[in-house]
């Protein structure tokens, strides 16, 4: 029996869309969270750096093997649980559902992540009106 352990935070939308695809799936998972809040940081503690050295959330640890970077898991779920599928049969809408993800995890996501908006704040002086606004410039 295969026993899976998602490293998740709730507020992580990357955490988030392994949460739905392995309930849709059916997969049994153990949650171990990681709080990603501001001076908790708890993927920045040792335990966590040696499942995912890059300080990251979500992880998947499948009896023993840690997989990273949830686009890629997603994949893997796909190829080694086919049913139910994440993705439509016609291969043109499975494109626009992967471009669709995409945009989220690659243009939206990395430029409004905590790190990022810790780097805003600590290294640029952002206030929260220039965080707002520079949320509005990369996802609106």
């Amino acid at each position: 029996m295969t026993h899976i352990k998602l490293y998740d935070y709730w507020r992580s939308s990357a955490a988030y869309r392994l949460r739905i695809a392995l309930n849709l799936k059916g997969l049994a998972y153990e949650t171990i969270e990681v709080n990603l809040k501001p001076g908790e940081d708890g993927q920045m503690s040792d335990q966590y750096m040696a499942i995912n050295p890059q300080k990251r959330v979500p992880s998947l640890d499948v009896d023993g093997q840690i997989f990273t970077q949830s686009m890629a898991i997603l994949e893997w779920l796909e190829e080694t649980h086919p049913a139910p599928a994440i993705l439509p049969s016609k291969p043109e809408d499975r494109l626009r559902c992967r471009a669709f993800a995409d945009t989220i995890a690659s243009d939206v996501y990395p430029l409004n992540n905590l790190s990022v908006l810790k780097m805003l704040r600590g290294q640029f002086g952002a206030d929260d009106v220039a965080i707002t606004a520079w949320y509005h410039d990369w996802i609106f």
